[in-house]
């Protein structure tokens, strides 16, 4: 059972599936880094406008190795889950090292030259919906295939996995699990991917798995162990975010002429993604660091030890920063959001989320430009039970 605190209680009601809790908005003007205890019992402080998430997120002091320590989690019940090290373990200089490596299968570049697969998957997957006939879970159909096809090439993995990771994803990430269920997806999903690298390392080919596997690290050759949690990171956060992304931007474009115009338009589309990233901060209670030292931030002193939350939803949505921060407004002066985070940390896959988004968003509205929801959003199952947001499923019809 989660401690008792005399803090408050984490704000988390939406009045509206696309608004964030109103409370941020108060907490952003009146209380920018204020304490408040997580459904698990564990106290932290929470952090709400642009600049100080920046900054935070920026500051090495804080670090995002949880080792031997709880964070704060929606989850209740939950122990700390023993995964392979990875990126989200590491802080420089350790995590500066093994960054540069992945980055290495990632790059804009890189992220573009996956264009033309990205486009076959997206029409393969249409052609099975118009196939079938409407109505269609999009979610299903479309926003998770086509990520998690996409990662699996990445990785060197069989696509015919995919919906076997998707669901271990899946069951990890929902605050309902139970600590036993947890385990379990975690296990299986390691002892899959040290059959895959052990394969790798005999017989390496050109995917991600197989190029850390002959890397070196301070004249050490790579070893298994870490090859394993680092696919494992990109195999959990590789595909799950971004269908989700799909999916909640699809929801809200539907209907809007304008928007939907934008979106075929090859020059168009960039602005309309960035609008839907900013506007649905898929993590919906953002990133977690832990104090090492003292850090004077906002008014307050955050010790040596405690926890800290980035509200990376909160953020993109700071009325000091964005001219239109509660609709998606591709006119609006460009600033950068923070959805993918911000500093050394931030997401190692932008790159090709974006390419994904750009490609599945307008390839979808171009030849379905009618497309719409079988019934009102407001009656759908969103994924306010999950760590990443969304929707749990999409029904559509065209």
């Amino acid at each position: 059972m989660p401690q008792t605190s005399s803090l408050p209680p984490l704000p988390r009601a939406r009045t509206h599936p696309f608004d964030i809790p109103e409370q941020y908005a108060l907490l952003r003007g009146e209380a920018p880094i204020s304490r408040f205890v997580w459904p698990n019992g564990v106290e932290g402080w929470l952090v709400t406008t642009y600049d100080l998430i920046r900054t935070l997120l920026a500051d090495n002091r804080l670090s995002i190795d949880r080792a031997g320590n709880m964070p704060p989690s929606l989850a209740i019940g939950r122990k700390p889950v023993m995964m392979p090290r990875s990126l989200v373990a590491m802080d420089p200089p350790e995590h500066t090292l093994w960054r540069r490596l992945i980055l290495r299968d990632l790059t804009p570049g890189k992220a573009r030259a996956m264009q033309p697969r990205i486009e076959q998957l997206t029409r393969h997957y249409l052609d099975r919906m118009r196939e079938q006939g409407p109505p269609a879970d999009l979610l299903a159909g479309l926003a998770f295939p086509v990520p998690s096809q996409i990662i699996c090439d990445l990785l060197g993995v069989p696509a015919a996995d995919h919906q076997f990771f998707q669901r271990q994803t899946q069951v990890r990430s929902a605050v309902d699990s139970t600590p036993d269920e947890v385990d379990e997806a975690t296990v299986v999903l390691t002892d899959y991917l040290r059959e895959i690298v052990a394969e790798k390392l005999r017989h390496p080919g050109d995917d991600v798995l197989s190029h850390l596997g002959q890397e070196t690290v301070d004249g050490k050759p790579v070893s298994a162990e870490y090859v394993v949690g680092m696919g494992m990171l990109l195999l959990l956060a590789g595909h799950e975010t971004t269908a989700s992304t799909i999916g909640i931007g699809a929801a809200n474009v539907m209907g809007d002429e304008d928007l939907i115009r934008r979106l075929q338009s090859p020059g168009g589309s960039e602005a309309v993604v960035e609008e839907i990233l900013r506007m649905h901060s898929i993590i919906q209670y953002g990133v977690t660091r832990r104090a090492t030292a003292d850090v004077e931030a906002g008014g307050v002193t955050i010790r040596a030890g405690e926890w800290v939350t980035c509200l990376l939803a909160s953020g993109n949505r700071d009325e000091s920063v964005y001219r239109c921060p509660h609709a998606i407004d591709a006119d609006q002066p460009r600033v950068p959001h923070l959805t993918f985070g911000y500093g050394v940390h931030q997401c190692v896959g932008m790159s090709l989320a974006r390419v994904e988004l750009n490609v599945v968003l307008r390839t979808l509205f171009t030849e379905l430009p009618g497309l719409r929801p079988v019934e009102p959003l407001e009656r759908m199952r969103f994924r306010d039970d999950m760590f990443v947001y969304g929707l749990h499923e999409l029904p559509v019809t065209w």
